[in-house]
């Protein structure tokens, strides 16, 4: 095999070890970013429920002014009745009193179902915290795998970029820009292996006179229709 093409296939393998382990890195910053998310999208939960409560607690107190202020209404409507000198007036003032007291009725039914919301309200800011130290937890035990793992795939990185450079300074510059050119567009393959006459990328059946050319060894080859470079295997 040529030796140029034995080091360009040393040196995919490099790229292809080098791109499983960015891979792995990235799936670990990405399983980060979801604990994060999921903590941050609990806390806003339990943020937006303390401040439905608050605001109920507002519209209660202003419900019991309205109480009071009705109470206060039907007292003196109640006094009223004693000093009354016509059957009219007295009727009037009875169906002040039984309004008032329907009025009051309405507003206490408005109460209750505020205080049932809150309840619900306080029992899931209950459970969203418990969620939250859950994730909290199990974010805090992997965190530190996380970082045990990233630093040896750090660890592994560089020395791949050492091996890297190795090969990279023995190929002629053409072949290396050649390669890093390929690689960019072909998702990361660039050197392919010749299946059953045809490439090994693009599966696109190649012509004779370019397979004897890659068996000959003598200079690198490439498919005319992905343009990946071709070898033969052994």
């Amino acid at each position: 095999m040529n030796e140029k093409l034995a080091t360009l296939i040393e040196l995919q393998n490099i790229d292809i070890k080098k791109d499983e382990i960015i891979n792995k890195i990235s799936n670990i910053h990405n399983e980060t970013k979801l604990f994060e998310e999921s903590m941050k999208k609990k806390q806003e939960e339990i943020e937006n429920a303390k401040s439905e409560i608050s605001k109920d607690s507002v519209f209660k107190k202003d419900k019991d002014f309205e109480i009071a202020s009705v109470e206060e209404k039907i007292r003196k409507h109640n006094m009223e009745l004693n000093g009354v000198k016509t059957n009219d007036a007295y009727r009037a003032l009875l169906n002040e009193i039984e309004n008032g007291k329907q009025i009051k009725l309405r507003i206490e039914d408005e109460l209750l179902i505020v205080m049932e919301k809150d309840e619900k309200l306080l029992k899931s800011i209950k459970d969203l915290q418990n969620q939250y130290i859950e994730i909290e937890k199990e974010f805090a035990n992997k965190k530190n795998v996380f970082e045990i793992e990233l630093k040896k795939h750090e660890e592994d990185i560089a020395k791949l970029e050492e091996e890297r450079k190795l090969k990279i300074d023995v190929l002629p510059k053409n072949i290396s820009e050649k390669y890093e050119n390929v690689r960019n567009n072909k998702h990361g393959i660039a050197v392919v292996p010749i299946d059953n006459n045809t490439c090994g990328g693009c599966h696109r059946n190649l012509p004779i006179h370019v397979i004897d050319e890659v068996q000959k060894g003598k200079e690198l080859v490439i498919c005319n229709n992905c343009l990946r470079i071709l070898y033969k295997k052994l």
